[in-house]
């Protein structure tokens, strides 16, 4: 906010008007109740940077690229979906190319226990305020198009710590150019191919609900104990999907998880499921871009790193993975488990696999050298393939005996798909070019390194 223009639309008595114009060149504070206009102004006029409005968002004239950002708190809900779809294009107007537009809203359901006669309210699933705001686009004067590009969706941390409730999101747009959109591609690729709506009820057939990685609730078991997590701890879940594991961890050690991942289908599929059932477990979650933890964490903010066979997705590790130590505090604990490959060149088929899918492979002692590099130490890099292998087979064992529940459910061209891919995994991790790695690792502590006794059992876990 240092230094920037700011319209607040449905400013109110001024509980953000004032922290907001404390760090703003400026700030038009908006409101269609004149009473807490009044009172905003006479608690906040003091900034000098204000300019105070009573009237409504909907009739709000601003010129083109006339603020840096546009922000809400509790406004759209308020709204007919027409009526949000042109706000959306308005602040598109308002704000300058890389400038953002900020909101917070109630989604699903009510967040009080208030009983009230008349609630004018939208409680919106999130998919439709996405709908809404990835769709705008606004042709501008050179004849390029911009539009919002999304930096992060995600539950209000304070609920979930406080009253376990995930049903208030907050969004962060970002004011692109067509052209220059390119960090949404991938987010695209994800939610278009491998993770769109029928690959997610695939995947869940095959690993179990939350699930998308081998060996689903059975294997993320075993791993959360290598952890040895405690109750209270920070975790950040690396790529978390649909969040199974991000819950299983929560709920058996009483640790607090944090959720990010770039495919938005999986964090509001995670989100509606956790808003349905109401299960009070102490997990955040996040559609964001892994690259960019810098610009959303502190340093030193997490006792736990964990990432589940995700980072394959990321080309970029080496700067991943010194975003991730700067991000764990000091003696913290890492684990990662994600497809690898052998040293040998990959065959004609497993090349055009990894090609097709997008992967960024490496060998497990290369991986390990980048955790290294990162700064990390005691880095055990552990060769699961066996149990990669073990896992694979069972998977599809119960897929093949289930071949008719599994047609029933999905289609028989999902059948064979799963059949077909599980196949070709088992064939290359059997043939020693596919394998899977179990990467453990920690932040130094006070200079000293943890090649002693933390690490002393980890050759046993091969």
């Amino acid at each position: 906010m240092d230094g920037l223009r700011l319209v607040e639309l449905g400013a109110g008595i001024g509980r953000f008007t004032g922290p907001l114009a404390a760090k703003a060149k400026s700030v038009v504070a908006l409101d269609f109740m004149e009473n807490l206009i009044d009172q905003n102004r006479t608690s906040n006029a003091h900034y000098g940077n204000i300019d105070f409005r009573c009237g409504d968002a909907m009739e709000l004239a601003l010129p083109a690229d006339s603020c840096d950002v546009a922000f809400s708190n509790w406004l759209l809900m308020y709204l007919g979906d027409a009526e949000v779809q042109q706000l959306a294009l308005n602040m598109l107007g308002w704000v300058v190319v890389g400038g953002h537009v900020f909101f917070r809203e109630s989604c699903f359901r009510q967040s009080g226990d208030k009983a009230r006669k008349n609630n004018p309210t939208h409680y919106r699933n999130p998919r439709e305020y996405f709908r809404i705001f990835d769709g705008v686009q606004q042709k501008l004067p050179d004849g390029r198009i911009a539009h919002f590009e999304l930096v992060l969706c995600k539950s209000v941390d304070t609920y979930v710590r406080v009253k376990q409730n995930q049903n208030q999101v907050v969004w962060k747009w970002k004011k692109v150019i067509e052209e220059e959109a390119t960090a949404a591609a991938s987010r695209h690729f994800l939610d278009t191919q491998q993770y769109h709506s029928t690959s997610i009820q695939r995947y869940e057939r095959v690993f179990g609900p939350g699930f998308v990685s081998p060996g689903g609730l059975e294997t993320h078991k075993e791993f959360s104990r290598l952890l040895n997590l405690q109750p209270d701890e920070q975790v950040l879940d690396v790529g978390c999907g649909l969040c199974g594991g991000a819950h299983y961890m929560a709920r058996t050690f009483g640790c607090y998880v944090y959720g990010i991942d770039l495919s938005v289908n999986m964090i509001l599929t995670a989100l509606e499921r956790a808003a349905a059932a109401g299960n009070g477990d102490k997990v955040s979650f996040e559609v964001s871009d892994a690259l960019k933890l810098h610009s959303r964490f502190p340093e030193a903010s997490f006792d736990v790193l964990v990432s589940r066979d995700t980072l394959l997705h990321i080309s970029d590790k080496p700067a991943l993975f010194k975003q991730l130590y700067s991000v764990l505090r000091p003696g913290g604990r890492l684990l990662i488990t994600d497809y690898c490959k052998a040293e040998a060149k990959p065959s004609e088929g497993f090349a055009a696999y990894i090609q097709q899918r997008g992967y960024d492979l490496h060998t497990l002692e290369a991986y390990a050298d980048m955790l290294r590099d990162a700064g990390f130490d005691g880095v055990a890099a552990l060769d699961r393939t066996e149990q990669f292998k073990s896992v694979l087979e069972r998977e599809l064992a119960a897929a093949e005996a289930d071949r008719e529940g599994f047609v029933q459910q999905m289609s028989q061209e999902d059948y064979e798909e799963v059949v077909s891919s599980w196949r070709g995994k088992l064939d290359r991790a059997v043939a020693g070019e596919q394998k899977w790695g179990l990467f453990r690792a920690f932040k130094p502590q006070d200079g000293r390194d943890f090649h002693g006794a933390e690490t002393e059992g980890l050759s046993g876990l091969a």
